[in-house]
This record gives C-alpha cells, structure tokens and sequence, in this order.
C-alpha cells in the first residue's frame, strides 16, 4: 500500500535541482575570488552585473526565489564591506538599495536582509551611505510583508530616532510595535519616553 507516503521526486528532478544547486555555488565562489584578485578593476564594471528589476529576476529564478535571494544577499554584504574598505575614498554604495530590494523581491521573509540592510543603508557617510530614507523604505517594505513582525516597526522608530532626529516620528513606531501581539513589555514605556523628549538623556539611555 502507497496511501499517506509520499511519491518520490523523479530522478530527472532531482538532478537538475544539483546542476542549479552546484552552479549557483560555483557562481558565488567565482564572485568572490574575481573581487579579491581583480577588486581595483572590477568596481566600474560591477554595476552592470545585475538586473535591477524585482519582476524580472522571480521570473528567470524560476522556483529557487530563496536560493537566489541568499546569492543577493551575500553579494549585498560584498558590495557594502568593498566600499567600505575602499581605500581611495570613492565610496558611492550604489549598489547596496537595488541588490537589499532584490533580495527581499525575491524572498519576502528574509528578516536578517531587511534588519541588517537598513542598517547599512542607514549609517552615515563615510562609513555607509547615508540612506535612512531608504532604509525605512526597506522596513516598510518587510512590513506589507509581515504585518505582526513588531521588529520591523521597532527599527523604523530607531531610524527616525537617531538618523532622522523626528522624535514624534520615533515614538509613533515604538507605540504601534508595542501594539502588536508578542512585542516586548518595554516598547509601551520606550514610546512614552521618546515622544516629545527632544534629546532627553534619559529617553536616550532607555533606548
């Protein structure tokens, strides 16, 4: 009897599923390699290498959105510690929002692209590119994502807190993802703290 098992995927499947797997591999460790022996030469030409549109990558990803949002991500994190470390000085960071927004395009659930993208797009010249409207742009955008994801909220307020200085702004965030079900008992309090307090020291060290 074969009821209640499941039917075992064909072999053809499967092995296609290893050529994608091996190649998607093979390409990332290519990247990796060709930027640390050509990383002077290679930053012109580098923003050419990617497609920009959301749409047009889930359609050549074909069913492997996830495994393409890791290839992203991580070129994401290339880009923004290559500029980063840049030596002479041009640091542009052009790439960062296109490649975070692809990622998140092509997995909607990625919460570490989304956190630690806004983080970076986020933190000021010239240690990063001095984007907080992009990063709550980013946020926003994991939020039509996860509705109940209090942290997206949370980390709205911290960009218009300590990038934007919009204190109002701040504790408007804080108070809705403490509203949320599951959000830690200190958002309410944080909220209350942060709203009118200018640069209170005290709403500062809560925070």
């Amino acid at each position: 009897m074969t009821t209640g098992t499941r039917r075992a995927a064909p072999a053809s499947t499967l092995a296609a599923m290893a050529v994608i797997v091996v190649l998607v591999a093979g390409a990332v460790s290519l990247q990796v390699a060709r930027d640390r022996l050509y990383a002077g030469r290679s930053r012109d030409t580098a923003r050419i290498l990617y497609v920009r549109s959301g749409e047009a990558v889930k359609r050549l990803a074909l069913d492997f959105d996830a495994l393409w949002a890791d290839v992203y991500w991580i070129r994401a994190i290339q880009h923004y510690g290559g500029e980063r470390l840049n030596e002479a000085g041009r640091r542009s960071y052009e790439l960062l929002f296109p490649l975070v927004d692809l990622t998140t395009t092509l997995d909607p659930y990625f919460s570490i692209a989304y956190r630690f993208g806004a983080i970076f797009l986020s933190e000021a010249a010239p240690g990063g590119p001095g984007r907080p409207d992009q990063a709550v742009a980013l946020l926003k955008k994991g939020v039509a994502a996860q509705p109940g994801k209090w942290q997206y909220l949370h980390d709205i307020g911290f960009v218009y807190y300590w990038h934007f200085r919009d204190f109002d702004a701040a504790a408007l965030w804080f108070q809705r993802a403490s509203d949320l079900p599951g959000s830690p008992n200190w958002l309410k309090p944080l909220a209350a703290s942060v709203l009118g307090a200018g640069s209170d020291r005290a709403a500062a060290r809560f925070l």
